[in-house]
């Protein structure tokens, strides 16, 4: 193998060439189309109170597992072969986490060492970036020590049973969320790279949004197909083409680089509107399944992403569509006590009547 082939990490924030996702980057979301679509499973099997928890803790480690090698390939990717051997295990790792999920009550040791072996090539990854780019040693040698804390909380759940397990797992996710923001002093000095980190965060988006998708046509395969349930169906298709059309409408890709404020507020925001779009497909597909049931499955979740939208509009400056955005996720969660087909209609022509808003008025530059 030629020296091309072999490299050792190096900065890649003040490179001059345009960048985009590599083949191994979409190769590594691939694998989180599955681990996405299992984490949503455990919501559709009932929207009670307990799975809405228990969704929402899994989808937490498998979302971070995602955006902690999103974080470093944007700094230090150099797509060689060491970093390929130090990524392409990390995708086996959130397979064996995707597998777990169905069955986590039984599976939970394994879940847990799934997701302690991809933070442990994380670390291995940021150490060996501080050995050869000196000026990242003072923040890589922060991150790898906060994720080792973290890795070893999560060794140290195997100690006990479930449910006290899942305590360990939580504390363990507030230092791996906390870490980097402990560490904004060394950031200043290694800011992301603009053009590829929303573009890698809003290909998650597109993942996320295809479950919504999916969740339609479990939904319609596993029930008569009536006029009422293809207009069910049909809203909450067009309703996902509003929230798409509303986040890459106003995509800012400088918004990163604003203020680290700013910068790290739309980054964490894009964990709530995940979660958001991910339950709001599963709420589509429960009310297919069950047409007079009640809207809080939809109507919650299309108000949360409507309020992330008005955050993410805020770190972008865009006071004007923020307002709009937070008045829409507020009558949008009045609307989730209205029967369903009357929320659907309603949240739909919320969704469309932003969209049209947005094409009346031109996007001010840079936003």
């Amino acid at each position: 193998m030629n020296s091309r082939q072999w490299q050792p990490p190096r900065l890649r924030l003040f490179e001059d060439a345009h960048r985009r996702a590599t083949w191994l980057e979409l190769l590594y979301d691939l694998v989180f189309v599955v681990a996405v679509a299992e984490v949503a499973a455990v919501l559709a099997e009932k929207a009670d109170l307990a799975h809405v928890l228990a969704f929402a803790g899994l989808f937490v480690p498998v979302w971070w597992a995602w955006a902690g090698y999103v974080f470093y390939a944007n700094r230090f990717d150099t797509d060689d072969v060491s970093h390929r051997l130090l990524a392409l295990p990390q995708m086996l790792a959130v397979a064996t986490m995707a597998a777990s999920v169905g069955s986590i009550g039984e599976r939970s040791g394994l879940f847990a060492v799934a997701y302690v072996v991809a933070r442990v090539l994380l670390i291995v990854a940021y150490l060996r970036a501080g050995r050869h780019v000196a000026a990242a040693r003072p923040l890589t040698v922060r991150y790898a020590a906060g994720f080792t804390i973290a890795a070893a909380i999560w060794l140290a759940s195997l100690a006990v049973e479930p449910p006290q397990r899942y305590a360990f797992w939580a504390v363990a996710l507030v230092i791996d969320l906390v870490t980097p923001l402990l560490a904004r002093k060394h950031q200043g000095a290694l800011p992301p790279q603009s053009e590829h980190l929303p573009e890698r965060f809003g290909l998650f988006v597109v993942i996320v949004l295809g479950e919504v998708v999916a969740a339609v046509v479990v939904g319609l395969k596993g029930h008569d197909i009536t006029p009422g349930t293809l207009l069910i169906a049909l809203a909450g298709v067009a309703i996902a083409m509003a929230f798409w059309w509303l986040y890459f409408g106003h995509l800012d890709e400088s918004v990163v680089l604003r203020t680290q404020v700013a910068g790290q507020v739309w980054v964490y925001s894009h964990l709530p509107l995940s979660l958001g779009l991910v339950a709001f497909g599963i709420g589509i597909e429960h009310a297919i399944t069950h047409p007079s049931g009640a809207s809080w499955a939809v109507g919650v979740p299309a108000a949360l992403v409507f309020a992330v939208l008005g955050v993410q509009h805020l770190c972008s400056r865009a006071r004007g569509a923020a307002s709009i955005r937070f008045a829409a996720a507020a009558i949008t969660l009045a609307t989730s006590a209205l029967p369903i087909a009357a929320a659907l209609a309603l949240i739909l022509a919320y969704g469309a009547a932003q969209v049209l808003h947005d094409l009346r008025r031109p996007v001010p530059e840079g936003t």
